[in-house]
């Protein structure tokens, strides 16, 4: 349930009218590259920061490795915050069956997420759909038992619960106006000299141009979208985006972008509604309190659940 997005931040890290001068730090973690822009004047924190990512990515990632290798109804230990992951996809799991980290067990034999890809042999996809099936996964305390030879892929929400993590990481440095930037999974703390910090979501089909743009503080924004990771088969368009009751890749719209209180919520919610009908996803976004931006795949932008009051004027 890999999914890719696309932001920009608009703005000028450093300008001459500044009253406080902002710096980009980039490195790689989470399987994509962070951008964290903070006041200069924190720039010291900047590697304990980067450390404190790649700590949690790396207890993660090998969760993951160690529910993918497990053996049917082996014990598998487990990390606390794979567990507060796991009871997170459950809830987007339980509004939407269509929400099922394991359809990893059939997107995986694809070559998702990173290639190369190809359309796997019938009887190697029939066998995988009957092995996944998130509620195949078993949580007893502290660890996870495997009811079938199920794999899983938190990617969905992860990189979001990790970037709120780091958020109370580095509020509890003091730090209180920044822009983590994971891959398009943005939460923007604060302001830049009592300014927002824009952001536009770029349009995907024109790169030079924005979808939108918002200002939001102490706020998160998270983009599911179809137009990075895919292939064409006989003009068959295979999407990296699978869905959990067919366990068929999807490719409901261009991109579902969502506004929340947090970044694991933007980036559960976005993938959520990437796999829902445009009506579901309107009763949703009333009932959690979200926002949404959808392109739709005939390049139709919709806006949903008060949007349009982030929208810079």
């Amino acid at each position: 349930m890999k999914k890719t997005v696309i932001v920009i931040l608009l703005f000028n890290v450093i300008t001459a009218c500044s009253k406080e001068k902002f710096i980009t730090y980039h490195f790689f973690s989470l399987g994509t590259i962070i951008d964290i822009t903070i006041q200069e004047k924190y720039a010291e924190y900047l590697p304990e920061i980067n450390k404190y990512i790649n700590n949690l990515s790396d207890i993660v990632l090998l969760d993951e490795k160690n529910i993918n290798t497990a053996y049917a109804d082996e014990k598998i230990n487990i990390s606390k915050e794979t567990i507060d992951i796991y009871k997170k996809s459950i809830f987007y799991y339980n509004i939407s069956i269509k929400y099922d980290p394991s359809s990893y067990t059939v997107s995986s034999l694809y070559g998702f997420p990173e290639g190369p890809y190809h359309i796997p042999a019938e009887k190697d996809i029939i066998n995988a759909k009957i092995n996944a099936g998130f509620d195949k996964l078993i949580l007893n305390n502290d660890y996870f038992i495997k009811k079938s030879n199920l794999l899983v892929d938190f990617s969905a929400n992860a990189k979001g619960y990790i970037v709120d993590k780091t958020v109370e990481y580095m509020k509890n440095l003091s730090i209180d106006n920044f822009i983590i930037n994971a891959g398009g999974d943005l939460y923007i703390s604060g302001k830049k000299n009592k300014e927002y910090f824009n952001t536009g979501i770029i349009d995907p089909d024109n790169k030079n141009t924005t979808l939108s743009i918002v200002n939001i503080e102490n706020m998160a924004l998270a983009t599911s979208g179809n137009y990075e990771r895919y292939f064409i088969d006989n003009d068959k368009y295979i999407s990296h985006i699978f869905e959990g009751i067919t366990y068929e890749p999807v490719n409901n719209y261009k991109s579902v972008s969502v506004i929340a209180e947090n970044a694991e919520k933007a980036d559960g919610f976005a993938t959520l509604f990437y796999l829902l009908d445009i009506n579901e996803i309107t009763n949703y976004c009333k009932k959690f309190n979200v926002a949404v931006l959808i392109l739709t795949n005939n390049h139709k932008i919709v806006k949903l659940c008060n949007w349009e009051k982030y929208e810079k004027l």
